[in-house]
């Protein structure tokens, strides 16, 4: 459900304004609006902040800035305080302090970054100058000669020497060594020529070989001997400045962290009093706090400032007031399935919080869906591993995908999990599928499950309730019967909302087209079982004559557009049964195709049978875990949700002003 919340005032002596910040901080309840002057009497203005102020604004912002950098190089950037920082020291002298840390992680980090790239450019240069240097080192020495290297193509280099030939007129000596799948060719010509050769290769359209610019006029072999050692050197220089960062880190890890979170509580500080507006002498503030919070709130704020300040609360109007912060409030067993309804903003305050329908329908479907004992038990797993990983403080990264699950988060997947493996472990019982029909043909002889389509009576040992990859009509049957119930849910839900908001025109409607379908479906179940009598008929007659009151009295006549909508809205949980099948008709391939193999070779057979089946397996489960998940989600966000109007997603998150870090 979605808390009922109060706005609060708070007006007091402009002194005040930074000791009440803090005392809200150390609540942790109010969210904190921006308070317009226009809201007041016209005598206020927006607070300004100059002088000191705005010198330790500007100042805690650097502090944080600069400690998020540190923490982000030394691979800390996800290091949270322990606790409360309970330092002192003026921001002055913490910014002091984070300088003289700060010189020593950049001084490391700008020689790491230069060592990097020579160490890059090492190993890009070395090999070619290790093939080179013995072509050029007589011509290098040599007072008459110089030598021009270039790279070429094998079936390249022939036409090359012939033109090079004839802009030189014979006066070319070329040396030519294979390189990485090219020719490594050196031209040497009279010093004099140099400047022909240069132009004729230019012509050729060949690229001479330079040396990098830091070793620019050392020549070729002198710099291959320096590169050489540096090659040997740089490695060493770069494990050693990481283990300087790594000790950095280990002691200044903790504190920058409790540095971080104190100034990020200073600088929101400063930053939300420039929401807030004073006039000569005082202040005012506005914000939402939870009704639940309101009157603790009040009383901590009048005990600690007395008369200096005036707190008033009032309860949010949710017909007038605009922009009130939204806050879910649910039982334990709803809460983690917020995190569903949190993909979308969340519903808007005073309208319907359907978290609790998540919680029911969600597990059920995605379970239908699945509907396998042995993939239920593996979502289990994975659901422990989450938990547990989550309890150890640890977040988990998805590597490729670019996405970092925090550890608090972690919990709550894995209980959402676990309810989903729970009824993919009731349905795969009822379905009799263990990874597929794994079960009809274990243990040979008697399998665990069987059914009396392909065998007698007695063959196994549990004969399988609902065969779903053959007889279909129960699990269709099944899945429209959820489709009423939700639907039908939903115009329940319309009535509820209706008389809450006072709303006798959306009354009319719930009742109206509740009444209208439940009408159409006791029609076509008789129908379709041959059972239309008296009684029948008489119920849906009822029913639409019901839904015809209803949309004269609501004056709404596209209601019988609507009910025939709402009938293909039933229909559409029909995917529940197709989705399922299809992943049920893949198992059951994988299953089959690893029994196949290993009863045709003998011996390794069986080997090679288990792993045929694993990979099918892994493959269909990666490849239909999405539409076990999306499949599930869509009838819930757009069959149910958006369709019956109690559901307005245009709210926005409750976000308190509070202290980070600890307390």
């Amino acid at each position: 459900m979605i808390a009922q919340m109060d706005q609060v005032t708070v007006v007091g002596r402009r002194g005040l304004v930074k000791d009440v910040l803090a005392a809200l901080q150390n609540l942790g309840v109010v969210q904190v609006e921006t308070l317009e002057p226009a809201e007041t009497d016209g005598t206020l203005r927006r607070l300004k902040l100059e002088g000191a102020e705005l010198a330790a604004k500007e100042t805690w912002d650097r502090i944080l800035a600069r400690s998020t950098s540190l923490l982000d190089v030394l691979g800390l950037g996800r290091t949270s305080a322990t606790g409360r920082s309970v330092n002192t020291e003026s921001a002055a002298e913490l910014e002091a302090r984070l300088t003289e840390v700060a010189d020593q992680v950049d001084r490391l980090v700008a020689e790491r970054g230069e060592l990097r790239d020579e160490y890059e450019l090492t190993k890009t240069y070395l090999p070619l100058l290790r093939d080179l240097a013995p072509m050029l080192a007589q011509i290098e020495d040599s007072t008459y000669l110089a030598g021009v290297p270039f790279l070429a193509a094998e079936n390249d280099v022939a036409a090359i020497e012939t033109q090079l030939r004839t802009e030189l007129d014979g006066g070319l000596v070329v040396a030519k060594r294979p390189h990485a799948g090219q020719l490594l060719v050196v031209a040497a010509v009279l010093k004099s020529a140099l400047p022909t050769l240069k132009a004729a290769l230019a012509k050729a359209g060949v690229a001479e070989l330079t040396l990098p610019e830091r070793h620019a006029g050392h020549g070729v072999a002198k710099t291959a001997h320096v590169m050489e050692e540096r090659s040997q050197m740089l490695p060493k220089r770069l494990a050693a400045i990481e283990a300087e960062l790594g000790k950095l880190a280990e002691q200044h890890g903790e504190r920058l962290a409790q540095l971080k979170a104190q100034a990020t509580n200073m600088s929101n500080r400063y930053h939300t009093s420039e929401d807030l507006v004073e006039g000569r002498y005082g202040f005012a503030l506005r914000g939402w706090v939870p009704s639940a919070d309101s009157a603790h709130a009040v009383s901590t704020l009048t005990n600690q400032f007395a008369a200096d300040i005036v707190v008033e609360t009032r309860p949010a109007d949710e017909h007038h007031d605009v922009g009130v912060p939204v806050k879910l409030d649910n039982p334990a067993w709803v809460r983690p399935f917020q995190g569903l309804l949190a993909l979308f903003a969340p519903p808007k305050y005073g309208s319907f919080d359907p978290s609790w329908t998540l919680a029911v329908f969600f597990p059920l479907y995605f379970g239908l869906v699945v509907g396998d004992i042995g993939f239920g038990l593996l979502f289990a797993v994975i659901a422990y591993l989450l938990r547990r990983r989550g309890a150890q403080g640890k977040e988990l990264s998805l590597g490729p995908l670019g996405i970092v699950i925090p550890p608090q988060a972690l919990k709550p997947i894995g209980t959402v999990i676990y309810w989903c493996a729970a009824w993919s472990v009731v349905w795969g019982a009822m379905f009799g599928e263990f990874f597929g029909n794994f079960l009809e043909h274990f243990p040979a002889g008697r399998p665990i499950y069987y059914t009396t389509l392909h065998h007698e009576q007695g063959y196994g040992l549990i004969d399988i309730p609902l065969f779903r990859v053959e007889v279909f009509t129960p699990i269709l049957l099944l899945s429209i019967g959820f489709g009423v119930l939700q639907v039908l849910s939903g115009w329940v839900i319309r009535v509820i909302q209706g008389i809450k908001h006072h709303d006798m025109k959306h009354v009319y409607e719930g009742i109206g087209m509740f009444s209208g379908l439940a009408g159409i479906v006791v029609f076509a179940a008789a129908y379709l079982n041959g059972a239309l009598n008296g009684v029948t008929l008489g119920i849906a007659g009822a029913g639409m004559a019901i839904f015809l009151v209803c949309a004269v009295l609501a004056k709404m006549p596209l209601m019988i557009v609507e009910i025939i909508s709402n009938s293909g809205h039933i229909l559409s949980y029909l995917r529940l049964f197709a989705v399922g099948l299809s992943a049920a008709l893949v198992a059951n391939l994988a299953t089959n195709l690893g029994f196949g193999i290993s009863g045709v070779l003998p011996v390794i057979g069986p080997i090679l049978g288990i792993v045929a089946a694993l990979f099918v397996h892994s493959l269909a489960i990666a490849l239909t875990i999405i539409g076990h998940t999306l499949q599930p989600l869509r009838l819930q966000y757009v069959e149910f949700f958006t369709k019956f109007g109690f559901y307005d997603e245009s709210g926005r998150p409750y976000t308190p002003f509070k202290l980070v870090g600890g307390r």
